[in-house]
């Protein structure tokens, strides 16, 4: 799956979320829907004394979280200091698949599930590591993205939350210099997916995101009917797009 295809699949999986749930839940579900996951959490400042879990989708994911903060390793610390995608897989069968990289965590994860299978991906849409998204599903069960789409996927859903994209742009002239543009097109988000204020912003800003664009860019092309994150090419990029030739001139009948 594509970066676009990843964007394009976000929005309309956020906008099928109940509105009542907060906006980390309804990103971390989705996270869940387009990785094909059983569940999953996001955790910001892993390992840091402030570290603190937005979401878990479900229990199994929520008692993950809780084993490796209380032992301090497994596939979640792993990521976060590495930087780096980490798996986990273990066996239904008495000692298989044992990890010796966390053999604590190994132990307690089998007492608890019996098996499982373990994913955590580092969130850094730039070189600061700011969280880690962990999904599990069963052992040796197939992975719908591959580790690149996945890693997308985190980096996009990890920035609508927790960081201004403008700061990744090169031409930015400053973070969110146009609010009211931005209010105006978050607007307009909202009524092409029938979805609240913070989930079209998380949108927007996630988008900004995956193009390397200022969020006034994103903005300005929704403002001005170029992307619309209801229909298939949400990629579409106004500045890039062919510039129409005019008409020939009108023939001199005289």
């Amino acid at each position: 799956m594509d970066k676009a295809s990843v964007l394009v699949e976000l929005g309309r999986v956020v906008a099928q979320q109940d509105s009542r749930s907060s906006l980390p839940e309804r990103l971390c579900a989705a996270a869940v829907t387009i990785t094909g996951a059983t569940g999953a959490s996001l955790t910001v400042a892993y390992t840091a004394p402030h570290r603190v879990t937005l979401c878990s989708t479900d229990e199994v994911s929520a008692r993950l979280e809780d084993l490796q903060d209380v032992l301090g390793q497994g596939p979640g610390p792993s990521a976060y200091r590495s930087g780096n995608q980490v798996r986990m897989d273990i066996g239904p069968a008495p000692g298989d698949g044992f990890d010796e990289r966390w053999p604590a965590f190994d132990d307690a994860a089998r007492a608890a599930f019996g098996s499982v299978e373990v994913i955590a991906i580092p969130i850094h849409p730039d070189s600061d590591v700011l969280g880690v998204l962990t999904y599990h599903q069963p052992h040796l069960a197939p992975e719908r993205l591959d580790e690149a789409s996945t890693q997308f996927l985190a980096d996009a859903v990890g920035v609508a939350l927790l960081k201004d994209p403008d700061e990744l742009a090169p031409d930015s002239g400053g973070p969110w210099a146009n609010r009211a543009s931005v209010h105006q097109a978050t607007g307009m988000v909202i009524a092409q997916l029938k979805i609240g204020a913070d989930d079209a912003l998380a949108l927007l800003r996630a988008h900004a995101f995956a193009h390397g664009w200022p969020l006034a860019r994103v903005a300005r092309s929704v403002l001005e009917g170029h992307l619309d994150f209801a229909a298939s090419d949400a990629e579409t990029d106004p500045e890039s797009a062919p510039t129409p030739h005019p008409p020939p001139p009108a023939k001199d009948s005289s």
